[in-house]
């Protein structure tokens, strides 16, 4: 780049200033008027320009009031600048400052108006961490909430469970700001939370923590007496006790009514905290009466109990066998026994039956005369039994005994497969056996056998290792299902081990980036699991196309990006395994740099800088050059020139460029249409230019001696624009005088003197070309003489 510099030592001498403009700023995110509230983060946004200065030259800051809320920063490349921060109380007044880097500055400013948010209120009704709440009863959510500047409709509410995330429920709240809604929730220890957030973005949340068990579970509950069959006279005082418990709630939270076939409702009992229930009654009617006793949990699921009672004198009954509890396998035979007496008749007479409350009465077998009862049957259905014996005797009063079996039915046999078929020696075999049912809906589990050529193994799992076996050998398993009390029949299935073909299992082409007249070859690993000698059968293909050669090498010459595929076939003698393939493609050269430089090696300001570069493509192909300039002026490599030919040389002109210190590089891109090399020269630092003097002279050119004072004056030019000093040194008559100033006073000089001024300029870091100028004082004298001087 060109600077001049004139220094003119003349009265009538002017200056030229150029003028800075100062930037400009807009705030674009608020208006005047606009409603923000305090403590809330806000977002600002700004516009900053410069007609002089790019962005990375401006600086903005923002202010709340009379606070920095953001300082002073470079807006990005398109002049925004965004500050965030919270106002505070009394901040309604926004100003943003923009300077340039002659510290010239322009604000703008916004009134805002300024609210004080104040935070929701909210309170969860429901659930309540002392409730009880099961998996499947859905249960209330309820809430009520209040802002001060907001409606309750235009609040966001959210119910939270730690264990099941976001609850989908809509609370929607009324002008009171009470809402509700229901749902589920899974098995755990949840702690519920209630958000609720205003337009102004503040929160507030309620917590609570409730226990969500499993599926409710129906009551347990017992007669523990009198025992059923029992008997009493009329007006006696019978004292009903019970046995009640809950899973989920304490016994004495449990509902206890009584009642009579005969007589209907006999009155409510209250558990104790250990379930223990005692009802006293005394009002029974004669007869043999169903006492029923119904416990009701706190969602209405209810357990009833009930004895046999008779008021007067019935039989008396002892069940000896079987016991309750008992369980027997379907088809087993069952030994009943049992004691029977009667005050008024004898055993003989009494009216006996055998009873199941699932299949009814299965036998009327009576007592022998001692009243002793005896005998077996197998004949009940599959499930659980109530088995009850009922003597009547010739009053028609009875007496009843009960006990609890249950008959489990076995399971069906499964169908049974054996997977994979066909198998190999590699193959783990898995039994699959479905299909088994039990009666009672019981999971049903397996056992397993094998067996290999019909000899026990020892293994009992449902898979079995492929080390077990192989080829030839048959294999055959035996199922057998259980419902865990008793073991149904077992089914088996079988099978042959096959041959398994080979398989290749690396292929490889070498070498792996070959280029037009390499000779390719084709390298393999085999293996077959039964041992077996492996052969392979070899095919080339040149994209889809197949080639003649069958053995493992390809000779060149071949096109570049041509696709090449070497496919290999396995063989044991028996079996053909899958062919596998490898494929390679003929790779194009990239271009070779053998040489870039940067001259001349001295650059100034002004000068041309030429790239030359040497390069070549062993393929043959044309290459175009890309050629990409950096001038670093202290802040980073800029690029400022891209060019891109077919020649091997390129320039950068200094003018427009780069100035002194700047350091100039460039990297070049050689292409042949396939593939490209970069590389970049060494960088080059350019130097200081020293300034120039000229113009010179000596006013007045004709001085008289006495009169007219000498005044050397000169023009300076510096082309890297650096301020230019200058030195003067004078000679009168060709002798140096001390004189450096650039005038030589009048009563200094004599007539036919001869003065010269040597001048000598400088930029501060060199030195430029001296230039000279002289004159004769009285020079229109007869014999004087005058002459203007030259650089030397």
């Amino acid at each position: 780049m060109l600077y001049l510099l004139f220094w003119l030592a003349c009265e009538s001498g002017s200056n030229i200033k150029a003028t800075n403009a100062s930037p400009t700023i807009a705030i674009t995110s608020h208006q005047d008027g606009d409603t923000v509230y305090s403590g809330i983060d806000i977002e600002f946004r700004g516009t900053a320009s410069d007609p002089n200065d790019m962005s990375s030259e401006l600086e903005v800051e923002w202010r709340a009031g009379d606070r920095v809320l953001c300082p002073f920063a470079i807006p990005d490349i398109g002049g925004e600048s965004i500050c965030s921060g919270a106002l505070q109380e009394d901040e309604d007044s926004i100003t943003v400052v923009v300077r340039d880097d002659e510290n010239s500055t322009s604000t703008a400013s916004v009134e805002l108006t300024l609210m004080n948010s104040e935070a929701p209120q909210v309170v969860i009704r429901e659930p309540m961490a002392t409730g009880a709440y099961y998996q499947d009863i859905l249960i209330a959510f309820e809430g009520e909430v209040q802002d001060a500047e907001d409606q309750p409709s235009s609040l966001v509410i959210e119910w939270e469970s730690s264990v099941d995330g976001v609850l989908l429920l809509t609370p929607i709240p009324d002008s009171n700001g009470f809402f509700s809604d229901f749902t589920n929730l899974s098995v755990g220890e949840h702690g519920i939370s209630l958000s609720v957030t205003d337009s102004s973005g503040k929160i507030a949340t309620a917590t609570t923590s409730i226990t969500v068990k499993e599926a409710n579970t129906t009551p347990s509950c017992s007669i523990t007496a009198p025992l059923t069959g029992a008997a009493g006279g009329f007006g006696d005082l019978v004292v009903f006790t019970a046995s009640v418990s809950d899973d989920d709630i304490p016994s004495h939270e449990l509902s206890v009514e009584w009642s009579s076939d005969k007589d209907g409702s006999l009155g409510f009992s209250t558990p104790n905290s250990s379930g223990g229930v005692t009802f006293p009654y005394a009002d029974l009617t004669i007869d043999t009466h169903v006492v029923s006793m119904i416990v009701t949990d706190e969602v209405g699921a209810s357990c009833v109990t009930d004895i046999v009672y008779t008021v007067g004198g019935p039989p008396q009954i002892m069940l000896l066998s079987p016991i309750n509890g008992d369980l027997y396998n379907d088809g087993s035979g069952i030994v009943f026994s049992a004691t029977i007496e009667d005050e008024e008749d004898s055993a003989s007479v009494l009216d006996v039956s055998w009873s199941s409350d699932q299949d009814g009465v299965f036998s009327t077998q009576g007592p022998n005369p001692s009243g002793s009862i005896q005998f077996t049957d197998n004949s009940l259905s599959v499930g659980a039994h109530i088995i009850t014996v009922s003597a009547t005797d010739s009053d028609g009063l009875y007496a009843e005994a009960s006990v609890s079996i249950s008959v489990n039915g076995l399971p069906t046999s499964p169908s049974v497969s054996i997977t994979p078929d066909p198998a190999t020696t590699s193959d783990d075999l898995i039994v699959n056996a479905t299909g088994s049912v039990d009666p009672e809906g019981t999971s049903v589990t397996y056992s397993y056998a094998w067996f290999v050529d019909g000899a026990t193994t020892g293994m009992t799992s449902a898979s079995l290792p492929f080390a077990n076996t192989a080829k030839g050998e048959e294999w055959s398993v035996h199922v057998t299902p259980s419902d865990g009390m008793g073991q149904g029949l077992y089914a088996q299935a079988s099978i042959t081990i096959s041959n398994q073909a080979p398989e290749i299992t690396t292929v490889m082409i070498t070498p792996s980036t070959p280029s037009t007249q390499d000779t390719l070859s084709c390298s393999y690993v085999a293996n077959d699991v039964d041992g077996d000698p492996v052969s392979v059968a070899y095919a080339w293909y040149e994209g889809n196309n197949l080639l003649s050669s069958t053995t493992l090498t390809l000779e060149g010459p071949f096109l570049s990006g041509d696709t090449l595929t070497c496919r290999l076939t396995p063989s044991d003698g028996e079996d053909v395994g899958s062919f596998v393939e490898a494929s390679v493609v003929i790779s194009n050269t990239a271009p070779a740099i053998s040489s870039l430089s940067i001259g001349p090696t001295s650059l100034y300001t002004n000068d041309i800088a030429t790239a030359t570069i040497s390069a070549n493509d062993a393929d043959g192909d044309s290459l175009t050059y890309t050629w990409d300039w950096y001038v670093d002026s202290g802040t980073g490599p800029s690029q400022v020139q891209s060019q891109t030919s077919t020649g091997t040389s390129n320039t950068l002109d200094g003018v427009y460029h780069f100035d002194r210190d700047d350091e100039i590089i460039v990297e070049v891109t050689v292409d042949d249409g396939s593939a490209a090399t970069i590389q970049q020269a060494n960088p080059i630092v350019i130097q200081n230019t020293p300034p120039t003097a000229f113009n010179e002279l000596i006013s007045p050119t004709e001085p008289v001696a006495g009169i007219d004072d000498l005044v050397c004056i000169v023009q300076t030019s510096d082309a890297d624009g650096d301020g230019v000093s200058v030195q003067y040194e004078w000679y009168k008559d060709g002798v140096l005088t001390t004189n450096t100033s650039d005038t030589v006073l009048s009563v200094d000089t004599s007539s036919g003197d001869s003065w010269e001024c040597i001048i000598t300029p400088n930029d501060g870091t060199d030195d430029g070309l001296s230039v000279q100028v002289s004159v004769i004082v009285d020079a229109k004298a007869e014999g004087a003489g005058a002459f203007q001087g030259a650089p030397f």
